[in-house]
């Protein structure tokens, strides 16, 4: 009998111990909205280990370990804000990556080399007014979160004046959904290390849609920017889904690099 099952087990496990549990990807349904389109930030975060690996090819795949956050609220919060279903959201974050060639681990594929964690939500600036009408004041409670949100580590590249600036200026202050992916290295979760790898983080105004009908374009939005860094915040202009419920496809493994003969098969649950 192979040892693969065993393997994949073990090898949880010791996710487990470093990054927390992981959640299935299993086949779900997602209600959205009215269409209408979304302006999305995208920024992408690499560190320097990050930067010393190349992006995955067609020839030359990654694979993953997915752990769900799941949903995560900071800021000021929202009467009434409802979290989406995690399992549509994981099986539309595997069919982006798997657009960029990132796969879902499984028992007939290599080892995984990365481990991504999705989580989802909202946050809001928390801003006060201590001073009076002669000399107002403000305490912007959470800049440095919401700055991360929005500009990452693209902050260093924004001169002191100019509309990038402006736009980031503008965007900290606004209520805001978000979808961040985050790369860790697997080899040193084994070892009970936390290497970030690259992050990528979505968001969007959240005064005119629901978290619910805008993830499906914030995702489509980073997809094609995972693992590759941003020099500065980018704005793109994403469809929401048509009004309805939406079935998402079951996510897929590739099979071995040795036997490209065989159909790719659904991950199993």
């Amino acid at each position: 009998m192979s040892s693969r099952p065993h393997c994949v087990r073990t090898l949880a496990l010791l996710v487990f111990a470093v990054l927390g549990p992981a959640v299935p990807l299993s086949a779900g349904f997602l209600g959205f909205g009215a269409p209408k389109e979304a302006d999305v930030n995208v920024v992408v975060d690499l560190t320097d280990a990050g930067r010393k690996i190349v992006p995955p090819t067609k020839e030359k795949p990654a694979f993953y370990y997915p752990v769900l956050a799941g949903y995560r609220e900071s800021g000021s919060l929202v009467a009434g804000e409802k979290n989406p279903p995690s399992t549509p959201v994981a099986k539309l974050l595997a069919k982006a990556l798997a657009a960029q060639h990132y796969y879902v681990m499984g028992t007939k594929t290599p080892p995984p080399t990365i481990i991504l964690v999705f989580h989802w939500g909202y946050m809001n600036p928390q801003i006060d007014d201590t001073g009076d009408d002669e000399n107002p004041q403000q305490i912007f409670w959470n800049q440095k979160e919401m700055l991360a949100l929005v500009a990452g580590n693209t902050v260093k590249n924004v001169g002191a004046f100019g509309s990038d600036r402006d736009d980031i200026l503008q965007n900290i202050r606004d209520d805001r959904y978000f979808v961040i992916v985050s790369a860790y290295d697997f080899d040193s979760a084994k070892e009970k290390k936390k290497v970030l790898l690259w992050q990528a983080k979505m968001s969007t105004p959240s005064n005119r849609v629901s978290l619910a009908e805008v993830i499906p374009a914030m995702i489509t939005a980073g997809g094609p920017r995972f693992g590759r860094e941003t020099r500065l915040p980018e704005s793109v202009t994403a469809p929401l889904a048509k009004e309805g419920k939406v079935e998402v496809g079951t996510a897929v493994v590739v099979p071995d690099a040795a036997d490209k003969t065989k159909q790719p098969e659904p991950a199993k649950k």
